[in-house]
Parts: C-alpha cells; structure tokens; sequence
C-alpha cells in the first residue's frame, strides 16, 4: 500500500495537496517535536493534541501512539523524514486552501492575537529563514503587510501580520483553525469575525 506508513513508499502524506494533511504541517512545523526515530507533538491543547491523534490514527494502530503527559509522539523514521522533507520544502505550498490550512496550524502552534480580534497578531518561530519563507508564503493569500522582528532576549523571531490585515488573515484561517474557532465561537460583545457554523466544517 503506497499510502501506508512503513511500506517501502515515504510519500504517504499529503502536505501540499490535503487540508487536513497541510495544517498538521503547520502545528508540528511551529512545535517540530522529534529526537531519533520518534516524531510527535508537545502542548498543552488536549484538543491540538487530539486533532494530531487523529492524524496519526489514520497511518498507525493505536498501540504504537504513545502519551506521555503533554507529548503525543509515535517511532517512525520514514514518517519522521516525511514531516522533514516537508518542512524544507515550504515554497512548494501553492494552492490557497492548503496554505490557509497550513498557516492555521501554524497558528495554533504558535500564533497569538489581542482579544479584539485585531491587534497583536504574531506566530513565533525558532529561526529567520523559516520566518521569511512564511512572509513569502503569505503573499500569495494576499497578505503582504507582514513584519519579522528579532528578539534577541529570548532568541525567538515574530512574524507580524498588521492590524490592517489581520482580520483578512483570521478570515483565511477560521475554517482551519481549533484555536481561533474558540476565540470566535466564545460569547463575545465586540466580536468582528462572523461565520456560518456549517461552513467551518473541513
């Protein structure tokens, strides 16, 4: 089975073709949690945690998952090459909807915003190249009004979507993202993002 983890195929996820598959990328690209052969996902989100349980429940029985407090992580090198070659490969991301999903789960990763919905809105990365690479990527959702700062403090880069597109951006997000799903769907007076319960379903 060419789709099947631990065949002789290691092309058996769909990051640059599937919604599901591209947001996965995202949330363990902004974790990227792996040592040896292991790969998994480390927060403390039990709903980020299910959501890659159930991915990794598509490609492996449910007694090679393991848990171990906050880190949800199966052994598999050719899964753990995947995710990899994936992650240094992140121009090859052209369609619109997998790149709003991927960046959803980048957002959820490690993305943060104000409660107005508006201001503050940053994912934090490790690096600057995979900073300036996300930058790029943004441009082709038509999101260019993007700034990278260094903190030098904490050895972290932001990538800031400005206020005058954050809305557009959380738009092109919402119907990938668990954590902004419940921003919006709290009880909120001053809530500027509307949308269609039914036409959040992936």
């Amino acid at each position: 089975m060419g789709n099947t983890v631990g065949s002789a195929s290691t092309n058996f996820c769909n990051f640059f073709s599937k919604k599901e598959d591209a947001y996965i990328l995202g949330l363990w690209c902004a974790d990227s949690y792996w040592w040896s052969s292991s790969i998994g996902l480390s927060n403390t989100d039990p709903d980020l945690i299910e959501r890659f349980r159930k991915f990794l429940g598509t490609h492996f029985p449910k007694s090679r998952i393991k848990f171990n407090r906050n880190h949800l992580f199966v052994n598999s090198r050719p899964l753990l090459r995947e995710f990899r070659k994936a992650k240094d490969n992140l121009e090859s991301l052209k369609k619109e909807n997998i790149i709003k999903a991927y960046f959803a789960g980048r957002f959820d990763g490690d993305g943060s915003i104000d409660k107005n919905l508006r201001s503050d809105c940053r994912i934090v990365y490790g690096n600057k190249n995979e900073t300036e690479m996300d930058k790029e990527i943004l441009k082709k959702i038509g999101i260019s009004n993007v700034k990278v700062y260094y903190y030098k403090s904490a050895n972290t880069f932001c990538l800031y979507v400005s206020r005058y597109e954050a809305e557009k951006f959380l738009d092109n997000i919402l119907p990938y993202s668990v954590k902004l799903q419940k921003l919006v769907f709290a009880p909120r007076r001053d809530l500027t993002l509307t949308r269609d319960k039914e036409s959040l379903m992936m």
